[in-house]
């Protein structure tokens, strides 16, 4: 994962943080096409656990186009 943490501490919730600040932006490494930054990634589904039991998960992807 490259700049995403998450916890799930609050019952039933899924709590996700991203840096979106503008030194995070700056920093980020261009995506693979090198049309975007890639500012945050969990590179693939991330297993998550489920209150009700159930297997879950999640991708994300934040990419900022143009900078």
């Amino acid at each position: 994962m490259h700049n995403v943490t998450f916890d799930t501490n609050a019952p039933g919730k899924l709590t996700i943080t991203v840096d979106i600040s503008p030194a995070a932006i700056k920093v980020a490494p261009p995506s693979s096409s090198g049309k975007t930054k890639l500012v945050a990634s969990t590179s693939g589904s991330v297993a998550i656990a489920s209150p009700a039991g159930s297997p879950l998960s999640f991708s994300l992807n934040v990419m900022a186009k143009g900078v």
